[in-house]
């Protein structure tokens, strides 16, 4: 077998330099970026376990109509002719989310408008006051950072791409004597060197895909800007037009009323029925009152990649006025909703979803073995102990910032629960979530080493999870098994996740916590190059 050709000693330094700069830099950002990004795939499922009020079941499908002439008897001000969005009921989430507008005096600004309606009970609640989803699935953007937050995180991910592929260059012309190569044997460098390489090739496909889908998100005016200018002149409103089709409908402010227009819920009923595989995702009805009212219904086959789509009925006649189903669309519109797909893993059910949450979790390890790594690398001779102490710091920094969020996410979790539904419900959740994650990543700090701030990570992780579970039973008497037959499985597979962590955690921590005490009776000093980890890592 001919031997590739690698990259000449000064290009070779130039990217490995390089590689590691960018991958130091983004390294904890990116770390949140995953480790929050892994949990808010699973945030529909989390649904009905944060929210109490939302353990129901469907036992007939809902009347859209109905529901709408009971909000509009509920609260007469609901504006049937101005737009009405409405986010239909799923097994994840039973419940239907209702986005309009209330009828205002003429020249007064529009008043938005918001309810949630139970199916099961036929009524009506404004607000919801549950965050757990929403939290992590914020956070892994960096949505709470005001203003730049959104495009810090695109630009974590363009460098991320870039570390990425800075990596393939460097270890391609020998990638697989790595595995077989892969030890625990050695100098801790060498170890996290193998662990680095060799887990990071393994998860490469995924890593670039989050990488290249996560930029285009959050740094679409760059990659849209050009597109907008060139082939629309400047009109911003148009490509999108192009991309959401049904937003190009327009209505006239002058058409008359009427109440002889066709049920949304009778249309719907028709189109699923052409298209059993698709499940309906979303509405949006304009005009529902008058003449030339129109509904949009968003569809999708979760088990298909290309599975999404959308039709158009006008209500007077039930006539097809756009028709955008899978199979049917242009390439402009299939390729932002291909990328959503591909990225939020909504193409292959529970399953996919498990293996993305697994791969970020690797992506994770991954982050975390090259800054110890990059540690490791400068723990020798030519450097100062000045120098080693900065790099210790700064490890230590980036390890507890990290392996703080464990324990604070299943904090976050308890607290949705334990903290009284009152009116800043969602204010003080947060706030117990990000004020302990600071007070763990601090206290983690306290035990100097990279080995014991494991250990304390491992064991407080684990013991907040096995709270997790406990708090859901004493707070809703909804525990596992009985979560379980009452059919409310993503409740008792929330809980059963989180005890799986937690015991898991324990018994690890407990491991190493033995191995150190059998060995030295205290754990080792990190700022020593070739200190009592290795062997610990060996005997372990």
């Amino acid at each position: 077998m001919k031997k590739l050709k690698g990259l000449s000693p000064r290009l070779y330094n130039i990217t490995f330099n390089t590689h590691t700069v960018s991958g130091i830099v983004i390294s904890f950002g990116l770390y949140v970026i995953f480790f929050a990004g892994a949990f808010s795939l699973f945030k529909d499922e989390f649904y009905q376990w944060e929210n109490p009020a939302a353990r129901q079941t469907l036992v007939h499908p809902v009347d859209y109509d109905q529901m709408l002439s009971s909000l509009k008897k509920s609260n007469p001000q609901f504006d049937f002719s101005e737009d009405i969005t409405i986010v239909t009921e799923s097994a994840e989430r039973p419940l239907v989310k209702v986005y309009g507008h209330l009828t205002v005096p003429k020249g007064k600004p529009e008043q938005h408008y918001y309810t949630t309606y139970f199916p099961a009970t036929g009524q009506f609640f404004k607000d919801e006051k549950t965050t757990v989803g929403e939290t992590l699935y914020r956070l892994h953007f960096f949505d709470q950072i005001p203003f730049i937050g959104r495009y810090l995180s695109g630009f974590v991910a363009l460098f991320f791409a870039f570390a990425v592929i800075t990596g393939v260059m460097i270890h391609w012309q020998n990638m697989l004597t790595k595995f077989h190569g892969f030890s625990l044997k050695g100098s801790l460098k060498n170890i996290w060197t193998n662990a680095h390489t060799v887990f990071g090739l393994l998860g490469l496909p995924f890593q670039l895909m989050y990488a290249i889908t996560g930029a285009y998100y959050m740094l679409s005016f760059l990659v849209l800007l050009p597109v907008v200018m060139v082939f629309y002149d400047g009109n911003q409103e148009k490509a999108i037009n192009d991309i959401f089709s049904e937003r190009a409908m327009e209505v006239s402010e002058t058409s008359p009323f009427t109440t002889k227009n066709l049920g949304v819920t009778g249309i719907l009923e028709k189109v699923k029925n052409e298209n059993p595989e698709l499940d309906l995702r979303y509405l949006q009805i304009k005009h529902y009152d008058r003449e030339d009212g129109i509904v949009s219904a968003s569809l999708e086959n979760s088990k298909t990649f290309a599975g999404d789509g959308s039709v158009a009925v006008r209500l007077k006649d039930g006539a097809l006025i756009s028709d955008k189903l899978p199979g049917k669309k242009t390439y402009a519109e299939s390729v932002l909703f291909g990328i959503s797909r591909l990225h939020f893993a909504t193409f292959g059910g529970l399953a996919l979803k498990a293996i993305y949450f697994l791969l970020a979790l690797f992506t994770c390890f991954v982050i975390i073995s090259g800054v110890l790594l990059w540690k490791e690398a400068r723990n020798k001779k030519s450097y100062t102990d000045k120098q080693k102490q900065f790099h210790h710091r700064v490890t230590m920094w980036y390890l507890a910032i990290s392996f703080g969020l464990f324990p604070a996410t299943a904090i976050l979790f308890s607290a949705e629960l334990l903290i009284p539904n009152v009116e800043n419900h969602v204010f003080l959740v947060r706030a117990v979530f990000f004020v302990s994650w600071l007070a763990l990543s601090i206290a983690g700090l306290l035990l100097k080493t990279e080995s014991g701030m494991t250990w304390f990570y491992l064991l407080v992780g684990g013991l907040f999870s096995v709270l997790v579970p406990l708090a859901n039973g004493f707070v809703t008497g909804d525990w596992i098994f009985n979560a379980w037959s009452m059919g409310l499985y993503y409740t008792a597979l929330t809980d059963a996740f989180w005890a799986g962590t937690g015991v898991i955690s324990l018994i690890l921590a407990t491991s190493i916590r033995r191995s150190f005490k059998r060995s030295s009776g205290e754990f080792g000093d990190d700022t020593k190059p070739h200190g009592n980890v290795t062997k610990h890592l060996h005997r372990i």
